[in-house]
């Protein structure tokens, strides 16, 4: 089996088929993650923007660090990105719009991951979802959000203590 790197140069060279190699190998953890942190209905946008991405810059990846984290810091970027342009969308249309009001309305009703999760900031639920639900350490998940690692934690442990609370609460 062809290694990342090795995949990752041959894209960087116009190999749409290295490119199509390394996208099935990690499209389910991208996939995932941006699940988890945006939910379903954005994820699917959201990983082809990170792929696009991966593509035009294949030649960037040094083979320092796994492909995998390379791709979930694009598309921890790319989520980024997203949610910058939709609330400038927001307020160009001065709307107020509070999904963490509504999760917290939602509470009533069955209380599982999915909820718990939107009730999170997205920063958090990030780090949850890197630590917690793809097993990445504490620190290739700070390395992957490009942040300090006593940050990440920080976030980990505020964001499991937010959601012990709701469970809590419940």
């Amino acid at each position: 089996m062809t290694d990342d790197f090795e995949l990752s140069s041959k894209a960087a060279q116009g190999d749409r088929r290295a490119f199509s190699a390394l996208v099935r190998r990690h499209e389910a953890r991208v996939r995932a993650f941006l699940t988890r942190t945006a939910g379903a209905q954005a994820a699917d946008d959201l990983a082809q923007e990170t792929f696009l991405r991966a593509w035009r810059n294949a030649g960037k990846y040094r083979g320092t660090g796994s492909y995998a984290g390379w791709l979930l810091a694009i598309g921890w970027r790319v989520f980024l990105d997203a949610s910058k342009r939709q609330r400038l969308e927001l307020d160009r249309r001065n709307e107020v719009a509070s999904s963490q009001d509504q999760s917290f309305a939602d509470l009533s009703a069955k209380m599982d991951v999915e909820k718990l999760m939107a009730a999170l900031q997205p920063e958090e639920r990030a780090s949850l979802a890197l630590c917690l639900g793809q097993g990445w350490s504490h620190g290739e998940a700070a390395e992957i959000l490009g942040i300090p690692l006593g940050t990440l934690k920080s976030r980990v442990a505020r964001a499991t203590a937010k959601c012990r609370a709701m469970l809590d609460a419940k």
